[in-house]
């Protein structure tokens, strides 16, 4: 068939028409053909039910190939059957396509297709697991993107599930879109590891339902009813469908979109669409609308007794009544102040006398914050300004900190550089609870120096056990370390406290005589270094 443009170029050709009705019957064609994109365009979009092309798969069987209408989304699928091995006939027509997938190698296949956002869909197919597609996977799985390019997995929509059956069976996906999306990507999911090859996932697609319908979603407007009165009432509310929708509600059978003088109990809904999809949702009658939330809030410290209890109460008919415990007069204050420590109840009651319950309400105030142990190191000789409080707190709220009378707090439960004498130390908790006390640090009178045992016995009789340095001075930069007679490391530290055990790596070391190097930086802040030897007895 001539086209317009051919046509035209005939006539110009031969001097029939003049070149301005040329060229104006050209400006018409591409109007026309502008003007047939915009309304299918539109009609993709507003589309109830979108449109599949191609539904069962047909094209030229082959390798790295998506039938038409489709397009490769990932790597390398195939339209089936006699390719690689596989000769499965067809579920519908003369060919399907066929997708495998590795971890980092997805196969999929995808279409334009306009799908709209926060809409439910149904979306059905025919699946077969291909154990041997070349190589042998471990089972079939599909999944369903949402997509904005046809080739970007945007949304995971659904999918099936590992399945193992070599033989068509049907699947009905339903999903909810988030947003709007151009494609639709069909592909093989991996979703675990495989012990026979890469590839684990691998499958036959087949049959696609001819559209993508739209199902109806339903929502309710629920009026609740007292206890022992039917005045309850239901409405629901049809989006996610354009059509006009039939209602069957059970039980009663009634019709319409809403129900009334219901009971308390569970009542179902039945939506069918004009498209033949349908949708069933349940609603539940309370026997009461009158809901209320407690909320409570806690003293800061132990013994403020500042705690409250906080009622919001909704539904039913205002103004709402609160009772606490077995009070018989109502207060229409909705916070209950300056309570004690304990259970509690409360009681809500509307203008309809409709009641709501609140039981068990715990008050529990923090533990009283408290010094659990108190831990002094007095200096370690005359010359030296290292004394230490160690403080353990308990109860509070964490995390707590800690002050020498009104220094700086710190976190560190550790006051250290402390010369002799007396001090009043501070605690305070997360919410600024506190409790403070007094301690001495003892002055050793002694000589600042550093001595090495030059024996020990590991044979854990709990005496002389350990080799350790006997420090009786405020040191740092400290490294200690012991070598066999063969000038093998056996033990190092710079931690002053550290202590050798006599093994190496878990082994007891022999009965010998070990050199040991000993460097540190002392109160004078001189760099210093000893050697010796220690006899390891057992």
């Amino acid at each position: 068939m001539m086209t317009i443009s051919s046509a035209l170029y005939f006539m110009r050709r031969r001097s029939y028409v003049p070149t301005f009705l040329l060229y104006l019957l050209r400006l018409k064609e591409w109007v026309c053909v502008l003007l047939f994109i915009f309304l299918m365009s539109l009609q993709q979009l507003s589309a109830q039910d979108i449109v599949v092309r191609n539904p069962s798969l047909e094209g030229v069987r082959g390798q790295t190939k998506a039938p038409p209408s489709w397009n490769i989304a990932f790597n390398t699928p195939d339209i089936q059957p006699g390719v690689l091995g596989i000769d499965m006939p067809a579920s519908q027509g003369a060919t399907y396509a066929g997708l495998h997938s590795a971890d980092t190698i997805p196969e999929g296949i995808s279409q334009e297709v306009f799908l709209k956002g926060q809409h439910t869909y149904i979306f059905s197919f025919d699946l077969a697991y291909a154990p041997l597609y070349i190589f042998r996977a471990c089972y079939g799985e599909l999944a369903v993107y949402g997509s904005d390019s046809g080739t970007d997995m945007a949304e995971l929509l659904w999918k099936s599930g590992k399945f193992y059956h070599t033989d068509w069976k049907r699947y009905d996906a339903v999903f909810k879109t988030s947003r709007n999306f151009r494609y639709i990507i069909l592909m093989a999911y991996v979703s675990g590891t495989c012990d026979k090859s890469i590839y684990s996932s691998s499958l036959l697609i087949d049959n696609l339902s001819a559209t993508i319908r739209e199902v109806p979603q339903i929502s309710f407007n629920i009026e609740h009813t007292c206890v022992g009165v039917s005045n309850g009432r239901i409405s629901a509310a049809i989006t996610g469908i354009a059509q006009s929708c039939t209602y069957l509600w059970k039980p009663g059978g009634e019709t319409s979109s809403s129900i009334a003088n219901l009971a308390k109990g569970t009542y179902w809904l039945t939506v069918t669409a004009a498209n033949g999809t349908t949708a069933t949702a349940s609603a539940t009658i309370l026997d009461t609308d009158l809901k209320s939330e407690v909320s409570t809030i806690i003293s800061d410290c132990n013994g403020e007794n500042k705690n409250q209890i906080v009622i919001k109460a909704t539904g039913g008919i205002p103004p709402y009544r609160y009772y606490l415990n077995d009070d018989q007069h109502a207060s229409y204050n909705p916070v209950f102040k300056e309570l004690r420590p304990g259970n509690y109840r409360v009681k809500v009651q509307d203008e309809h006398s409709c009641v709501d319950r609140k039981d068990n309400i715990q008050l529990r105030e923090p533990m009283r914050l408290q010094i659990a142990d108190v831990n002094t190191t007095g200096t370690s000789c005359s010359s030296t300004i290292d004394g230490k409080i160690a403080l353990n707190v308990s109860g509070g709220t964490q995390p707590y900190a800690y002050r020498l009378e009104t220094n700086e707090w710190q976190a560190d439960n550790v006051l250290s550089r402390l010369s002799a004498g007396f001090y009043y130390y501070q605690v305070k908790d997360k919410n600024n609870c506190r409790v403070d006390g007094r301690a001495e640090v003892i002055k050793n009178d002694r000589e600042c120096a550093v001595f090495v045992p030059t024996a020990f016995s590991p044979n854990g009789d709990g005496l002389n056990d350990l080799f350790r340095v006997k420090l009786h001075d405020d040191v740092h930069d400290f490294r200690f370390e012991v070598f066999s007679r063969w000038g093998q490391l056996v033990f190092s530290t710079t931690n002053p406290e550290g202590a050798w055990n006599g093994e190496l790596q878990g082994k007891q070391q022999a009965v010998a005589t070990y050199v040991w190097v000993l460097t540190y930086t002392d109160s004078q802040q001189q760099a210093r270094k000893q050697t010796g030897v220690v006899t390891l007895l057992r």
